[in-house]
C-alpha cells in the first residue's frame, strides 16, 4: 500500500499513482483491476490519453464486485488543451466525468499551459489541432476553481507549468494549485522547480520517474531528446544490487525520498507490484548523492508541438 502525502488543501493523495498513458485498450481494463487488487489507490489519466471510458468501466466493475469504496480510490484527470477557454473548462470536466462514470474527480489538472483552438465536440479518438489560441491562464484557473465550488473536483492543479506560470496564477488564485505534475527523474531531477514548489506549498509530482526507457518518442508532441536508459545505468544497477532491490525501485525511492509523488506507468504485473514496494527501505545520503550526480539537465519530453506557442513552458530554466 502506498504512503500518502497531504496537499495544501488538507486532502491526501497516495505518493505512488498508476500512470495509464500509452497502455493499450486491450490491456487497460485488466491492468486497472489488477492494480486495484495489488493496492494501488491512485489512478492517473487525462482526456488526451483517450482512455477515460475504459478506466471508468473497469473501476465501476471492480467497485461493484469488491468491498472497495469509491472514496478509497483517487482519480486524476487533466484538462485537454483545446478546452482552456473559461467557458469550456466546466463542460470538459463534465465530459470526463461521464466517461469515467464518476460524480467527481479527486485531482483535476491543466494538462499543459498551451491553449489550442477550441473544439465544439468531444472526440472519442483524441487528435490535437495545431492551431494555437491565446487564453489567459488566469481565466482558465478561475474556471478550474469553479469545478471545486461545484463539487466536481476535490483538488485542482497544473501540469508542465514553469515557475513564472505558477506565480502568474498564484497571484490571483482563490484556490492555490495543489500539484504540479512534470517530468522528473534522476537525469532531470527538477531541483529548482521542486524548491520553488516547496516554497509555495505545491506538491511536485513526477511523470516518467524511471526516465521512460521504453518510450521512443514516436509522436511529435512527445518527441524525446535522449534515449538514455536509466534502468540500465551502472550507478543505478550497483545501488540496486546493494539494497537487493530493482533499478526501478531505486529510481522511485530516490524521488519519494526527496518528497515527490510519482506516477510510474506499467502494465507488467511484476513491475506494477515492485513500484508499490518502495516504502520499506531508505537510501543512504551517500547513495542519494550518487544519484544526484546523474543529473545532466536533459529532459526527455520536449513537447515540440508547442514550441512556438507563447506559453511554451520549457524555454525557461525551471
Amino acid at each position: 500500500m502506498a504512503d500518502y502525502i497531504t496537499l495544501n488543501n488538507g486532502n491526501r493523495i497516495p505518493q505512488v499513482a498508476l500512470g495509464t498513458s500509452r497502455i493499450s485498450h486491450e490491456k487497460l481494463e485488466v491492468t486497472i483491476k489488477r492494480a486495484l487488487e495489488m493496492g494501488y489507490r491512485h489512478l492517473d489519466t487525462a482526456f488526451l490519453y483517450g482512455n477515460e471510458a475504459a478506466i471508468g468501466k473497469a473501476l465501476q466493475e471492480h467497485l461493484e464486485s469488491t468491498t472497495l469504496s469509491r472514496q478509497e480510490v483517487l482519480i486524476t484527470t487533466k484538462l485537454y488543451p483545446n478546452f482552456m477557454k473559461g467557458s469550456a473548462v466546466g463542460p470538459a470536466l463534465d465530459e470526463s466525468l461521464r466517461r469515467l462514470r464518476l460524480n467527481y474527480v479527486d485531482l483535476f489538472l491543466i494538462h499543459v499551459p498551451c491553449a489550442l483552438k477550441e473544439m465544439d465536440t468531444y472526440p472519442e479518438k483524441v487528435t490535437q489541432s495545431r492551431e494555437f489560441m491565446s487564453v489567459d491562464l488566469r481565466e482558465t484557473w478561475k474556471a478550474m476553481e469553479e469545478t471545486v465550488y461545484m463539487g466536481k473536483a476535490r483538488s485542482i492543479g497544473v501540469s508542465n507549468f514553469n515557475t513564472k506560470q505558477l506565480d502568474y496564477i498564484c497571484e490571483v488564485a482563490r484556490i492555490q494549485p495543489t500539484v504540479n505534475q512534470v517530468e522528473a527523474h534522476a537525469r532531470f531531477p527538477q531541483k529548482k522547480l521542486h524548491e520553488f514548489c516547496k516554497s509555495r506549498n505545491i506538491q511536485l509530482q513526477a511523470f516518467g520517474p524511471l526516465g521512460s526507457p521504453c518510450f521512443t518518442g514516436s509522436t511529435e508532441i512527445n518527441r524525446v531528446q535522449s534515449s538514455d536508459n536509466l534502468v540500465e545505468h551502472p550507478v543505478i544497477m550497483d545501488i540496486a544490487e546493494k539494497y537487493k532491490r530493482t533499478p526501478g525501485q531505486i529510481l522511485l525511492r530516490n524521488l519519494v525520498q526527496r518528497g515527490m509523488a510519482v506516477v510510474p506507468k506499467s502494465e507488467n504485473p511484476e513491475r506494477m507490484k515492485e513500484n508499490l514496494q518502495i516504502f520499506s527501505f531508505s537510501l543512504s545520503d551517500a547513495d542519494m548523492n550518487k544519484i544526484d550526480e546523474l543529473d545532466n539537465g536533459v529532459r526527455r519530453f520536449v513537447f515540440l508541438w508547442y514550441k512556438d506557442h507563447p506559453e511554451y513552458p520549457f524555454d525557461d530554466v525551471c
